[in-house]
């Protein structure tokens, strides 16, 4: 997941920056890849977040193990 919000937040800041640029040649600007930019944003959090709560899981219950030994 944090490799496809890599991905995704990539595309979004190509597609901005493309965006901008078209805006200064004067046509219509397009900032659809802001879009891009939060969902990558998020699937990196999230990711960053899931392994935080599986090392926690981890970490409990190595310690719920060693109280029985």
């Amino acid at each position: 997941m944090k490799t496809t919000g890599i991905v995704i937040l990539v595309i979004g800041c190509l597609s901005t920056l493309g965006g901008i640029m078209s805006a200064i040649v004067g046509r219509q600007p397009n900032f659809a890849g802001v879009t891009f930019i939060v969902l990558g944003a998020f699937l990196i959090s999230r990711a960053n977040k899931k392994k935080e709560e599986a090392d926690k899981k981890k970490q409990w219950e190595q310690g719920t193990n060693d109280d029985k030994q």
